[in-house]
């Protein structure tokens, strides 16, 4: 008989956050060296107030509801659930922080505050480096920008490790533009290496801001090296393990279907969004290229920040709005350029009406109900009953409609060839959309919407309701795939068979 395999002890939740931890001290240690450089104006204070009016008052901030992983770290926080190893979903260094907090405040809020704070020292980290690497005008109307973005403002209110992680990576790279600038190397170090550090063990894709930040150390090429360059290189090594400790054994998310992703999100710029297509995403990225002529060494590494982020979050195939939050401060720098220039002055109003026109929408579909979800809906569509929905294959992830047994989700679509084999058993294809479709939520259930309709045609067939359990649908039929949404060797579907007509 074959010897048993060896036995392998899981990893204690203290073994997989250690990094995190020196990282945290070394941030400490570097941020204290930095004390006296921590001088914001009133203009700055100005901005921030701005950002916390729309966070806390334009969004409807008391409609927020923990959901999916977010209650897991609620748990955490209130003592409810033990500590793990984690991994990608569930992230060593943000349980160590939800339980952490709930030893000294075991309020739900607090998990809220925390991103709301970091939201805002986000926010202020950008404007810092930005002015001081160009001038204060581009730092101030970036940071407006900022505070006036819908998705930036949502993710503000979320428990999930999304905006503490980019706040602790605008730290890091504020630290590099404190050390450019002649700040104390060894300390502006520290800072820059342990706040990178820190980002990615709180949120791996926070790995991509390392090129960003390498390209301006070689292009500024800092005096002093031998300070700046071992705390700076401790934060690379820092951040490597806890990335290892937080992907190892299990695989990058979203790993065996990159191509297939890509090929679905490389055309989708909805999560750019008021910038939602290739024309309107020019606006910040004509001012980035009106930057580059001024300040080449600081605005050349942002204007790659933005195409890869797209390329990288394009092979996921749960790509949303959370994962372009790495680039916007890049876009929001091309409109602070734009500041500069009198005749772009029209511009950058449209883009501030566009950007406010996109937090109505974002506050409008903050957590919102099935109620809100049914006053959305065309009232000239049919009304079906569930009944007339039998004779066609049904994606929907709705307990009341199917059993978990029978349900089929967004990812069902995903693969055009998935899609068409529902299809051709039925010969139509329904997708019964829901509230959590139409709303924003941590869930991000809508970024898989948009991402369906990018996908496919999709025709509006009618409206169904359920007087026994309160259930609203919008029936919408999937047709054809779009082309250039496959993969080339897959080809490109078929159009879809009309679906019959039900009453």
């Amino acid at each position: 008989m074959p010897p048993d395999p060896p036995l392998v002890t899981p990893l204690e939740p203290w073994q997989t956050v250690w990094p995190a931890g020196l990282a945290l001290l070394l941030l400490l240690w570097g941020a204290w060296g930095l004390r006296r450089e921590l001088r914001p104006t009133r203009a700055v204070w100005a901005v921030l107030a701005l950002a916390l009016v729309v966070r806390v008052l334009w969004l409807p901030l008391g409609d927020h509801q923990f959901d999916g992983h977010e209650a897991e770290y609620l748990d955490l926080l209130l003592g409810q659930r033990d500590l793990s190893r984690g991994g990608p979903l569930l992230v060593p260094a943000m349980q160590w922080t939800a339980w952490g907090l709930g030893q000294v405040a075991p309020w739900s809020g607090t998990l809220l505050v925390l991103a709301l704070g970091g939201s805002l020292l986000a926010i202020g980290a950008w404007i810092g480096l930005l002015s001081r690497l160009s001038e204060p005008r581009v730092g101030l109307v970036a940071g407006c920008a900022l505070a006036l973005w819908g998705t930036h403002a949502f993710w503000s209110s979320s428990a999930y490790n999304v905006m503490h992680p980019h706040a602790l990576g605008a730290v890091s790279l504020w630290g590099l533009a404190v050390l450019i600038r002649g700040g104390p190397p060894r300390a502006a170090g520290a800072v820059a290496g342990g706040a990178a550090a820190l980002a990615v063990a709180f949120r791996a894709e926070l790995v991509l801001l390392g090129p960003l930040g390498l390209a301006w150390l070689v292009l500024y090429r800092p005096p002093r090296w031998r300070r700046w360059l071992p705390p700076v290189v401790a934060g690379a090594a820092l951040g490597l393990a806890a990335l290892g400790l937080m992907l190892y054994p299990g695989e990058v998310p979203g790993a065996g279907e990159r191509g297939l992703s890509w090929a679905a999100n490389r055309g989708l710029f909805d999560y750019f969004a008021p910038f939602s297509s290739e024309t309107l995403l020019l606006v910040p990225l004509v001012g980035l290229g009106l930057g580059a002529r001024r300040w080449p060494r600081l605005v050349l590494p942002l204007m790659v920040l933005v195409p890869l982020v797209h390329a990288v979050g394009a092979t996921f195939d749960d790509y949303g709005f959370r994962h372009v939050l790495t680039a916007l401060p890049a876009l929001a720098a091309g409109l602070g350029v734009l500041s500069l220039w009198r005749p772009a002055w029209l511009v950058l109003v449209a883009s501030a009406v566009a950007l406010g026109l996109h937090t109505a929408d974002v506050a409008d579909r903050y957590y919102a109900g099935e109620d809100d979800f049914a006053a959305s809906l065309d009232p000239d569509l049919p009304e079906w009953s569930l009944d007339a929905l039998d004779h066609c294959a049904l994606v929907c992830e709705d307990g009341r409609v199917l059993p978990e047994a029978r349900q089929r989700s967004h990812f069902n679509l995903l693969d055009p060839h998935e899609a068409e084999d529902l299809r051709r058993d039925s010969g139509c294809l329904f997708w019964l959309v829901g509230f959590q479709d139409h709303r924003w939520s941590s869930r991000a259930v809508r970024d898989r919407f948009l991402r369906i309709q990018h996908l496919y045609e999709t025709e509006s067939r009618a409206v169904v309701k359920d007087p026994d359990t309160d259930y609203v649908g919008w029936v919408v039929q999937v047709g054809a795939r779009r082309p250039g949404t496959v993969p080339p060797a897959w080809g490109v579907q078929p159009p879809a068979d009309d679906a019959p007509e039900r009453k």
